[in-house]
C-alpha cells in the first residue's frame, strides 16, 4: 500500500498535457505536459531532492490512533528505490510496516537486499512508464474548462473522467478506470501546477474481502523561487479509505517535496534511528 500510495502521488501529477496551437484542446495540453514532466525529469538528474510522506490512521470518530512519517533522498533517474534516511512511527500503521522494514534495510544494506530480490524501481521512473502501461492517456474523456490562476501563474485547466465499458486486466487498470479529476496547466511551459483526483466508485483493488471506498488526492506546486522553474517545492495529500468486512481503515497521507540540492552517491545520506 505504501508504495503504491507513493507512486500515485508522484504519478497522478505526471497524468497531464498541449500542442502549440492558438487553442490547444484538452488532450494536447495533456501531451504537452507529459513532454514537459519527461523533460523535467532529465533536467532534474544532476539534482536529488528529500521526500517527506506523513500518514495519520484515524478511528470511526475521526481520531488519529497511529501515525508515522518517512524521509528519504530521491535520485530522479536512478532505478533504485529512494534512500530511506529517517522515520518515526508511533502506534500501528495498517500497510506499512513491512514496505518500512524493506526499505531501511535495502538502505543499510543494498547487496542483501538485491540478493533476497529484485529492487523497486524509483517511484518517479515507475510514473513515467505506468502513464504508457496503463494507457492513461485514452483511459480518460478530456475536456477543457475556462483558464484559471493558481499558483501566481496562468494556466490551463483540464477535466477527465473515465471513458464507459473499459477493458481493466489489472487492478491498476480498475483502479486507474475508475479515477476522475482536474490538471491545472501553465500557459508557458506546461507544468503541472495542481491536480485534483478521486475515485468515482468503490474498487476491489489489493485482497478478495478489501474495497477501496475512498480516495481523494490533490497535488500542488509551491511559485517558483528566484526564477527558477525546475527545482519547485510541492506538496500532496491524500485520504484513503479501504473497508473490510467487519472493519474500515481510514488514513490522511502528507507528502512534500523539499531540500533540492546537487546529487551526491547514495550512502552519504545517513539514516537516521527511530525515536
Amino acid at each position: 500500500m505504501r508504495r503504491f500510495l507513493l507512486t500515485l502521488l508522484l504519478l497522478i501529477p505526471a497524468v497531464v498535457v498541449a500542442a502549440e496551437e492558438e487553442k490547444p484542446s484538452a488532450l494536447a495540453i495533456f501531451d504537452a505536459a507529459l513532454a514537459q514532466f519527461e523533460a523535467s525529469r532529465v533536467a532534474l538528474r544532476k539534482w536529488q531532492y528529500q521526500q517527506t510522506l506523513t500518514t495519520h490512521q484515524l478511528d470511526s470518530d475521526g481520531k488519529v490512533v497511529a501515525k508515522g512519517t518517512w524521509r528519504s533522498i530521491v535520485r530522479p533517474g536512478d532505478p533504485q528505490p529512494p534512500e530511506f534516511i529517517a522515520k518515526s512511527m508511533e502506534g500501528k500503521l495498517s500497510f506499512f510496516e513491512a514496505g518500512a522494514e524493506e526499505q531501511e534495510a535495502a538502505t543499510k544494506d543494498p547487496g542483501a537486499a538485491q540478493a533476497k530480490s529484485k529492487p523497486e524501481k524509483n517511484q518517479t521512473e515507475s510514473a513515467v512508464e505506468a502513464v504508457r502501461k496503463y494507457n492513461l492517456r485514452d483511459r480518460y474523456l478530456w475536456k477543457r474548462l475556462p483558464d484559471e490562476n493558481v499558483v501566481g501563474e496562468s494556466a490551463y485547466v483540464i477535466a477527465f473522467e473515465p471513458k464507459p465499458k473499459q477493458n481493466t486486466g489489472s487492478r491498476e487498470e480498475r483502479f486507474f478506470g475508475l479515477l476522475a479529476g482536474k490538471l491545472w496547466v501553465s500557459r508557458s511551459d506546461f507544468t503541472v501546477l495542481k491536480a485534483e483526483a478521486a475515485l468515482q466508485s468503490p474498487c476491489q483493488l489489493f485482497w478478495i474481502i478489501a474495497r477501496v471506498t475512498t480516495f481523494q488526492l490533490t497535488y500542488e506546486v509551491e511559485p517558483a523561487r528566484a526564477g527558477n522553474r525546475l527545482l519547485r517545492l510541492t506538496k500532496a495529500n491524500a485520504k484513503t479509505v479501504v473497508a473490510f468486512p467487519f472493519y474500515s481503515v481510514r488514513q490522511r497521507h502528507w507528502q512534500r517535496v523539499d531540500k533540492y540540492e546537487p546529487r551526491t552517491p547514495r550512502g552519504s545520506g545517513t539514516p537516521h534511528p527511530s525515536p
